[in-house]
């Protein structure tokens, strides 16, 4: 029903603050990593951070993707990974930080495009603030619409995806919710949208089905990341989880909208191996498609028209338990 991808980040052993060397043994390369991917059932698609892909000839990587018979579905680009941007990259004040930053992004659509891959990633970690009077609210919202238009038009074939979180790096994020994001993807031009990630949505105490239908209704929902989460923090948590009818909504609108982007697994597996951790999100995702194809749309629909929370969770429990 799906087609899923995995973000390469999970696949080679996540670090945190805590102990930033890993909890895996040894480092695994590139190439392991797409391996693994391609090792996981389920798994035709492969997301990728911009500078994963430093020193690795394109050639090979593009290789390495036709062996796993993978598709190469979005490029991030790393605009919160580097030193220079700790207090913003594409909305820093400076010119010559924020143009490098841009300019780092349009390396990465040059990328994309090089290995025909259709969408460049904004997840900008590092733009928003900390503390009350840090930033001129009017002139950073006027920054970071101006650099997303620019990088957008340096070349209109590629779709940007807007990437919303709450919190983490930054306090505030810029872009922390849906509303945000869709407003600014409005803005920005026809190429511009937004990727729904499951458990930045949460923080946001947001229902995430909601948030999906509100971005396609409008055109804007351009890419998915699949997780779970206790709704407090970033969790990356193996998807479905913890939250089972959140998780079935989401997918319930997203087949009702019929969207036939991709669904990527950004989760990070601390103390898992990541190949396990992936092809249980992949399990857990396949168990809830085939819930999605118990429910009796036409019974569901009746009672949320009675908007008695009773007679839809009963069609629910149904599917679900299935006895």
């Amino acid at each position: 029903m799906f087609k899923y991808a995995a973000g390469l980040w999970a696949l080679g052993g996540a670090t945190d603050r805590f102990l930033p060397g890993g909890y895996v043994d040894k480092a695994v390369t590139l190439h392991e990593v797409v391996n693994r991917a391609g090792s996981v059932d389920g798994i035709d698609g492969v997301e990728i951070i911009s500078s994963q892909l430093d020193g690795i000839d394109v050639a090979d990587f593009k290789r390495w993707l036709t062996e796993n018979k993978l598709q190469l579905t979005s490029i991030l680009a790393n605009t919160f990974g580097y030193r220079k941007y700790k207090l913003g990259s594409i909305t820093h004040t400076q010119k010559t930080v924020r143009q490098d930053a841009i300019d780092l992004c349009k390396r990465s659509v040059d990328l994309a495009a090089e290995l025909d891959c259709p969408a460049v990633v904004l997840w900008l970690g590092s733009d928003g603030y900390d503390y009350s009077f840090q930033v001129d609210y009017r002139d950073h919202w006027n920054t970071l619409r101006d650099s997303i238009i620019e990088i957008a038009d340096y070349n209109k074939k590629m779709k940007i995806c807007l990437e919303y979180k709450l919190k983490e790096p930054r306090k505030y994020m810029s872009i922390g919710a849906v509303g945000k994001a869709l407003n600014l993807a409005k803005e920005c031009g026809d190429t511009v949208g937004c990727v729904i990630d499951f458990g930045h949505s949460l923080m946001a105490k947001e229902k995430p089905a909601e948030s999906a239908v509100l971005l396609q209704m409008n055109g804007k929902l351009f890419n998915v990341h699949i997780n779970d989460a206790y709704g407090d923090w970033d969790d990356d948590l193996i998807a479905v989880s913890v939250h089972l009818q959140e998780s079935l909504e989401f997918m319930f609108y997203l087949d009702e909208m019929k969207y036939d982007g991709w669904i990527g697994l950004d989760i990070f597996p601390f103390r898992m191996d990541g190949t396990t951790a992936a092809q249980l999100c992949i399990k857990n995702l396949r168990s809830v498609e085939n819930i999605l194809g118990r429910i009796d749309k036409e019974v569901l629909r009746k009672a949320m028209l009675s908007l008695d929370a009773g007679n839809s969770q009963m069609v629910i429990r149904d599917a679900i338990f299935n006895d």
